[in-house]
């Protein structure tokens, strides 16, 4: 059915184009190793950085007495204190850094009216002003600097359009990889000494998320199958401000983390601005896993506006006219569409992938050779993410992550990917691709399971829901069994759509099971059933790893070596 098996040798292969594969492709190949940097899409234009907004978390002190001590400190505060603290201190200390190395790549962020120092924005749950940015277009302008230095390396091989579908993995640790070129339908069999996974996270687990079409938690299912720990399968981060109509916009989030302080508001479908009654002091300036909860609950409770969410509105800000030029994405562009930017109507979307791989500070995970940067990364940022961290956390990890994959590469001996592994993944994509199926076609599936998965392991859940979420998941694996697919190789939809199933129902399992472990309330994490925080018995993080196809869950209490009084920022909300 397939064609040819195509051979790759590299030193390092890195999966993900987004920024911290980028990143982490620069750093290897300044060591000189031969680097190839695989992206499912166009490395450019594929991947969830270009969305990110304004925000750029760096404690550069700019704009007043910062210091990335501070920064830590608001990180593993806001974090509900379940983040490493030695992940979290590393990407705070390091972020600095970052900002001067993509200056370096071509990045001309904002700066001051004379230019001699950044210009720094505020963020709920930031004490200080650390957002350096480049108006709305952070996140492409990050991209777009790094993958033109990547393109000033001659040893970094750039394959686009490859779906890297398994690590191969043996005593010794990583050996190689498989992957299929999309385009030619051809398996790759690659050898390689080191892998970065860097494909970011599981948005499209969800069914309403802000993230791109290919962020279907791969590379975390694929550490996963390799036998890496996964940490904080639970946690799962919802953005509170994201279009829900018209249609076409469902989901995609609206900036206002930067203007909460210069005016934006949060009416109900009562036009009362409901946050003074759970917050008087701060209202709107809140965390994301706050501000979610709280718009969550107005319109489970009857008083959402007509299509389900909560008025947003800008009127209040004084100089919107100049504020939304700089945010056309949000404030400009859907205008075409039929919106009215002065009174938009808003939810949350699933935003970021708070669990996943388990990493230490060199970002090894717990095999041999087999490095992790960015979002697929767990525990970075615990129960809740800052605005403008996820950023900083690929830059400085991507940079970690490929000095020591190049390091590990460069001192082992090059040998080509086993032939007996090769062969066993070769027979599984043609399995996944039969000649005839019985059952229904993978896009169906794929919707039921994000309807599923939105619906009960949401942003409110409770045990009753998360029970539900793992009896369908299990039907709907035995569905893929029989799925129907288009008889082709070449750019195949469905078959890619089946492979990538494949993974999100087996994180799906993981993400509720682990849900239903956690029998407090932290952060993303809202139980009804549960509804307070526990401390004294879930300071603590869940675990786990696969065993053949077991999977086996653990947890273990949180370390605090820099931080250990645990004190929480906010109380609960008023009724």
């Amino acid at each position: 059915m397939l064609s040819t098996v195509a051979q790759v040798k590299t030193d390092v292969l890195i999966i993900g184009s987004g920024a911290a594969g980028a990143r982490a492709a620069i750093e290897a190949a300044e060591f000189t190793a031969a680097v190839t940097l695989a992206a499912k899409g166009a490395p450019r234009r594929s991947g969830t950085t270009n969305l990110a907004g304004v925000h750029y978390a760096a404690a550069l002190g700019h704009a007043d007495e910062d210091t990335p001590w501070e920064h830590f400190h608001d990180t593993i505060v806001e974090a509900r204190w379940l983040a490493d603290q030695e992940l979290a201190r590393v990407m705070c200390l390091h972020g600095p850094k970052s900002v001067h190395d993509l200056e370096r790549y071509g990045l001309h962020w904002y700066r001051t009216p004379d230019g001699t120092h950044y210009k720094q924005l505020p963020a709920p749950g930031h004490s200080f002003n650390r957002g350096v940015h480049y108006n709305g277009k952070t996140g492409k302008m990050v991209q777009d600097a790094l993958i033109d230095e990547v393109k000033r390396h001659p040893n970094i091989h750039l394959l686009g359009d490859v779906f890297i579908t398994q690590i191969l993995v043996d005593d010794s640790g990583v050996v190689g990889a498989v992957g299929i070129h999309l385009e030619r339908g051809e398996l790759l069999a690659i050898s390689t000494r080191s892998v970065v996974i860097a494909t970011g996270g599981a948005g499209m687990v969800f069914k309403v998320t802000d993230m791109e079409t290919g962020s279907t938690g791969d590379g975390i299912a694929m550490a996963f199958r390799a036998g890496a720990d996964l940490i904080a399968p639970e946690m799962h981060q919802f953005f509170p401000t994201a279009f829900v109509w018209p249609e076409t916009l469902r989901g995609v989030a609206v900036n206002s983390s930067q203007l909460w302080k210069l005016g934006l508001r949060l009416y109900n479908a009562n036009d009362e601005r409901f946050m003074e009654r759970y917050y008087p002091e701060q209202k709107e300036h809140m965390p994301r896993d706050i501000l979610s909860q709280c718009i969550f609950r107005e319109i489970t409770e009857g008083r959402g506006a007509e299509h389900g969410g909560v008025w947003l509105d800008t009127r209040w800000i004084e100089e919107f006219e100049t504020l939304r030029r700089d945010r056309p994405r949000s404030y400009i562009w859907p205008e075409k569409l039929g919106v009215n930017v002065q009174r938009i109507e808003v939810a949350p979307t699933y935003h970021f992938t708070l669990g996943g791989i388990r990493i230490n500070t060199e970002a090894e995970t717990t095999i041999p050779g087999l490095y992790a940067a960015g979002e697929v990364v767990g525990a970075t940022h615990g129960a809740n993410r800052l605005a403008g961290n996820a950023l900083t956390e690929c830059l400085v990890f991507g940079e970690i992550a490929g000095r020591n994959a190049a390091l590990r590469a460069l001192s082992t001996t090059a040998r080509p990917a086993p032939e007996a592994m090769v062969r066993a993944e070769c027979q599984r994509l043609r399995g996944v691709l039969p000649e005839t199926g019985t059952g229904r076609r993978p896009r169906a599936i794929y919707d039921d399971l994000r309807h599923a998965m939105y619906h009960n392991v949401g942003i409110v859940r409770d045990g009753r829901r998360l029970r539900a979420a793992v009896r369908r998941v299990a039907e709907l694996r035995e569905e893929v069994r029989s799925v129907q697919l288009t008889n082709t190789q070449h750019y195949n939809v469905e078959w890619i759509w089946a492979l990538e199933l494949d993974g999100m129902l087996e994180l799906a399992d993981l993400f509720a099971t682990g849900a239903e472990m956690r029998t407090e309330s932290r952060g993303a994490h809202y139980r009804e059933d549960y509804p307070l925080l526990d401390n004294e018995n879930w300071l603590k993080n869940i675990l786990v790893r696969r065993e053949g196809k077991r999977h086996v869950y653990w947890t273990e209490p949180v370390t605090l070596p820099y931080l250990s009084e645990v004190k929480m920022r906010y109380a609960e909300p008023s009724r």
